[in-house]
């Protein structure tokens, strides 16, 4: 019985400590360069710290930026042309060398530049000025176009050991600066439209993906989402959702996804409702979309059960019991010394 109860002890202890445990804070040091646009006599906003270029059809224009290396030794950089588009945060992104472009967009910011891509080197403390070229169709520009310089820094790999594995580790940097072109000052509202409304998963745990489109060459920012799922002509909320500061590239698109959290949705049709909000302007959609059991069995097998947070009274439940078995070890230790001595 003595032996019962320190395994008890030992595994209570062992519980208690994980739920104590502090959770690893890295501190991240400086990314050891800087990445300045050099504006020229067509920025429409000195002020900024990006490129918002009135342009001109067929206007050719060389870009500037200065990559200043602030570390003791040379280093080689990337600068790439990207398209901005919406992630999957609903957030403007300017990093994605290759993402899906979305059917409404008209002109690839990729597609102006004869050189989108490049390697250059800065010697150490040094700076370097890095030019590209972009031309402008001959179509006028309806609205405006939006990309962005990205500026990643190429480190070398270093293996190291950990836990008795060889690990690979790549510190990379990066810094973007945004391209907005336009070709006259009347501005295109931007628009939203709800294409589709799927079931799927993200970082392995179970979603409602409503997939908005912003299918006018305008930026639609701040937008706020509010969403709700019932099941088929009910009025009982299942699921439900707000989110707040969201952005939209022009002419992208993203999926906004509504965990299901500890729910459970099973087979059968469900509806979604969905408000947008950026500034006055209000979108409201309501769409009906199945659960299948064959989706069921495909997100089941492979989805995170979200695990609530231990709360203070937990704590204290397990001080407690730890302390009575304690209570209990001890008396048992007293009582078998009283049987050696008798």
């Amino acid at each position: 019985m003595m032996r019962r109860g320190w395994q008890w002890f030992v595994m209570l202890v062992g519980i208690w400590l994980g739920l104590l445990g502090g959770v690893g804070i890295a501190h991240a040091q400086g990314v050891g360069f800087t990445v300045q646009p050099v504006k020229p006599s067509n920025q429409t906003n000195t002020t900024l710290g990006y490129f918002s270029l009135r342009m001109a059809p067929q206007q050719q224009q060389k870009l500037t930026i200065v990559i200043r290396n602030q570390s003791s030794t040379t280093q080689r950089f990337r600068v790439r042309v990207n398209q901005a588009v919406t992630n999957a945060n609903g957030i403007i992104d300017y990093s994605q060398a290759d993402p899906d472009l979305d059917p409404s967009l008209q002109l690839p910011m990729k597609q102006l530049f004869s050189q989108p891509v490049q390697t250059v080197s800065v010697p150490e403390s040094g700076a370097k000025r890095v030019t590209l070229a972009l031309k402008m169709p001959a179509e006028r520009l309806r609205g405006c176009a939006l990309g962005g310089i990205y500026v990643e820094q190429l480190t070398t790999s270093h293996p190291v050991s950990h836990s008795q594995r060889k690990l690979t580790v790549n510190n990379q940097f990066a810094y973007a600066i945004s391209i907005l072109l336009t070709e006259s000052t009347r501005k295109v509202t931007p628009d939203l439209r709800l294409r589709q409304v799927k079931v799927g998963q993200l970082n392995q745990r179970d979603q409602v993906f409503a997939n908005l489109q912003n299918f006018e060459p305008g930026v639609l920012s701040p937008l706020s989402l509010h969403e709700t799922v019932t099941a088929q002509n009910s009025s009982q909320v299942l699921l439900k959702q707000d989110l707040k500061s969201l952005g939209m590239a022009p002419n992208s698109n993203f999926n906004a996804a509504l965990p299901w959290g500890n729910t459970q949705l099973k087979a059968g049709t469900y509806t979604l409702n969905l408000t947008a909000q950026s500034g006055q302007r209000q979108w409201h959609f309501t769409r009906n979309f199945v659960v299948t059991p064959k989706q069921l069995r495909g997100l089941g097998g492979s989805a995170v059960t979200p695990t609530a947070t231990p709360t203070s009274w937990l704590y204290w439940l397990l001080a407690a019991i730890i302390a009575l078995l304690l209570a209990i070890i001890g008396y048992l230790i007293a009582r078998n010394r009283r049987r050696k001595k008798e």
